[in-house]
Formats: structure tokens, C-alpha cells, sequence
């Protein structure tokens, strides 16, 4: 990566089940523009092939700024050939946890968009009101990582 960008998360596993190494990195801007919003936070992944890696990236996935929010962190989680980038987005008690679950397909060697979740949390009459809606593929198609677009992805589910 180039000097403007940090190391936010690694991780390492085993994402196509070769017994070696794959490796995950999510990386954040040094620098953002608070103008408007944005989708600069890049996500590499390693993927072991024989003794070399196959790098695969995507910018649009995590955003590195959201407008008249005050807390946006990023996670990611891995299991077997899953793997999830998760943000929350928020301001006050106003939370939007957004879910991106990718899994490695053996019979193609692609990764692809496995489920698609957002959750939204807002003060109700009776505490914090939580609304969960969780999206598939036959949602939203065969989509690979490498094409993953969050700016589009709105337009092509129903979030309420």
C-alpha cells in the first residue's frame, strides 16, 4: 500500500482450504476528506496459490466517511471460507451496523458476496428499538468481491 494508508486490520487464515495461508487486510486513509461522503478504505485479499499469493482488492466496500456521523469503526471476522467486513455508523444513541460476508467458492476459486446485513438501532418509547434485515444471494445475485460496490448495493436490495 502506499504511503496515505494505514494498516487498519489483518487477519490471517484459510480462506480456499490449501493447509497455507491466506491473509486479509483492511486499510484506512491517513488522510479524508469531510466534505462528502466516501468509500477509500481498501480491502486486499492474499490468497495462497502454490507458493505465490493472488492479490484481490476492492475500494467500495467500507466507507472512511459518512457525514453527520461521529463514530464509524470497522471489524473484520473470519471463519472457515467466510470472511465479514463489518462498519458502524452512528451518531448519539443512533446506530447502523452494516454486515458483509463474502465466502471463498472452491468449484470457481472466486470470492464472491455471501449475505449482506444491516442492522439499525434507535431510541424507542421502551428503550433502543433494533431492526434486522439480512440479505442473500438470491437477493442480490452472484456478486464477486472484486465487483462489490456498497455506494450500489442499496439499489439492488430493499433496505427499509
Amino acid at each position: 500500500m502506499q504511503a496515505e494508508y494505514l494498516l487498519e486490520k489483518e487477519k490471517i487464515c484459510d480462506l480456499n482450504n490449501d493447509q497455507k495461508e491466506d491473509i486479509i487486510l483492511v486499510y484506512k486513509p491517513k488522510n479524508v476528506d469531510k466534505e462528502i461522503e466516501s468509500l477509500d478504505t481498501p480491502v486486499i485479499v492474499l490468497l495462497s496459490q502454490n507458493n505465490n499469493y493472488t492479490k484481490i482488492k476492492n475500494g467500495n466496500i467500507l466507507y472512511s466517511y459518512i457525514p453527520g456521523n461521529s463514530v464509524l469503526n470497522n471489524n473484520l471476522v473470519t471463519k472457515n471460507e467466510f470472511f465479514t467486513l463489518e462498519q458502524t455508523e452512528g451518531n448519539g444513541n443512533n446506530k447502523k451496523k452494516t454486515y458483509i460476508t463474502f465466502k471463498f467458492d472452491k468449484s470457481s476459486r472466486h470470492i464472491f458476496l455471501s449475505k449482506y446485513g444491516v442492522e439499525t438501532s434507535v431510541p424507542g418509547k421502551k428503550g433502543m428499538f433494533t431492526k434486522t434485515q439480512i440479505f442473500s444471494a438470491k437477493d442480490f445475485g452472484q456478486v464477486r468481491f472484486e465487483d462489490f460496490d456498497s455506494s450500489s448495493i442499496s439499489s439492488v436490495i430493499k433496505i427499509q
